[in-house]
């Protein structure tokens, strides 16, 4: 799928981004109440108009509270697994727009490394062609932290952890020098299956890696869930 979004007087920001089945796209700008209505739709298509405007109600406004801080941060869009087919329910991924501050316009590859080696768990590579870094700021990557957890309480069951892995990366030939944030947040849920989150970490990182920078959509353009 392709997207777009752009701050004042500058070029939309534009990239392809393939989560895969089971996704559905939620965009920040004027058409979020579009993107809204079409998964509530898609959520109770098989339940009465009656009986599903209370649950239309709730998940419409949590949704609309993620857009809301998704603005505030730069958002451009947010990814959510669709009902029925999605990888798992508590997880998101947000797209948002980032500047660097700087008195200078910094190099990328300066930028990856300064933020590699203030972060433990970073690593870096390419990827769209440009410089980028991989944060994985998920719980229990601390092995002492980690360690006494499982000393403290071998037999029980284990809480879900709690997973925030983001990429961020230069927007090729940007004149304004914004980088892109790609974050996958989220956990399992109580009784939820740990394996099938790593397979959707695992998924997020592939697609990540085959990101690519695309024109802008037409104005014209409609988009329900990703395939």
């Amino acid at each position: 799928m392709s997207t777009a979004s752009h701050t004042a007087d500058s070029k939309p920001i534009t990239y392809r981004l393939d989560l895969g089945e089971g996704w559905t796209r939620i965009r920040l700008d004027e058409h979020a109440d579009a993107d809204v209505n079409a998964f509530l739709d898609l959520a109770f298509a098989a339940v009465p108009a009656d009986a599903a405007e209370a649950g239309r109600g709730l998940i419409a406004g949590r949704l609309n509270t993620q857009i809301v801080a998704g603005r505030a941060k730069g958002g451009i869009d947010f990814y959510i697994p669709t009902p029925g087919g999605g990888p798992m329910p508590a997880l998101t991924v947000m797209a948002s727009e980032v500047k660097i501050p700087s008195a200078a316009v910094p190099e990328p590859a300066d930028v990856v490394a300064r933020v590699a080696a203030s972060n433990p768990t970073a690593r870096t590579g390419v990827i769209a062609g440009m410089p980028a870094v991989r944060i994985d700021r998920s719980a229990g990557l601390d092995p002492e932290a980690e360690a006494a957890e499982e000393d403290a309480d071998d037999d029980g069951p284990q809480p879900p952890r709690p997973r925030h892995v983001e990429y961020v990366v230069p927007v090729a030939g940007d004149p304004d020098h914004r980088w892109l944030s790609i974050a996958l947040t989220g956990q399992a849920g109580p009784g939820g299956d740990e394996a099938k989150v790593d397979a959707a970490v695992s998924r997020f990182d592939q697609a990540v890696a085959e990101l690519a920078w695309t024109e802008a959509e037409a104005e014209t353009e409609a988009e329900g869930p990703a395939s």
